[in-house]
């Protein structure tokens, strides 16, 4: 698919956007309409399905946008700070796009581009930074040589997502540092 650009620009792209992610925390994914994302960012039907000609194609570009901005993998010395300072970010983001990979996580085993969309553009960015945390833990000796990465790295993110989008339990620094130091921290320096 050809992306055409739209009459306004990168601004208006923006505005589109933002306004699929509003009506997404709204409605959910299955309520959501592009009448409502039109009404909402005050724009032509034919403006949106001219540049995303599907309501999946709106959301997986508004999503994938939300999530666009990456930081860099934190580098304090320590895997312990490495590790909270990750799961801080972790936090802030869920503050700010929880309600929509909430409203997206059913959708995605009926939604090849979503589900692509979401490892793609989400989850391996993710994984990446983790990994790399742990890497660097390794070469300074703070992690065992055996330790298995593939499953360290998605503790916090799996502890954080069940609590706040699954069971509903508060998830705060606290929490955050509890998993850290008595979860992820012992079992990555933890002989095989």
């Amino acid at each position: 698919m050809s992306v055409v650009p739209l009459r306004g620009g990168p601004a208006r792209e923006t505005e589109l956007l933002q306004a699929t992610l509003d009506v997404l925390r709204e409605t959910g994914y299955d309520r959501l309409t592009v009448d409502a994302v039109v009404a909402r960012a005050r724009a032509s039907k034919q403006t949106v399905y001219r540049r995303w000609p599907s309501k999946a194609d709106l959301v997986v570009a508004a999503f994938t946008d939300a999530v666009s901005a990456v930081p860099e993998p934190p580098d304090t010395g320590s895997l312990r700070d490495d590790l909270i300072a990750l799961l801080d970010d972790l936090l802030r983001e869920l503050a700010h796009l929880g309600d929509v990979i909430s409203g997206l996580v059913g959708e995605l085993r009926r939604n090849p581009d979503l589900a692509a969309a979401m490892g793609e553009g989400y989850i391996s960015t993710r994984r990446t930074m983790l990994t790399t945390v742990f890497e660097r833990a390794l070469a300074r000796g703070e992690l065992a040589a055996d330790a298995d990465v593939d499953l360290l790295w998605q503790l916090g993110p799996a502890t954080i997502f069940f609590r706040a989008l699954i069971s509903g339990e508060p998830v705060d620094r606290e929490v955050t540092r509890r998993l850290v130091d008595h979860v992820i921290v012992p079992l990555a320096r933890k002989p095989g």
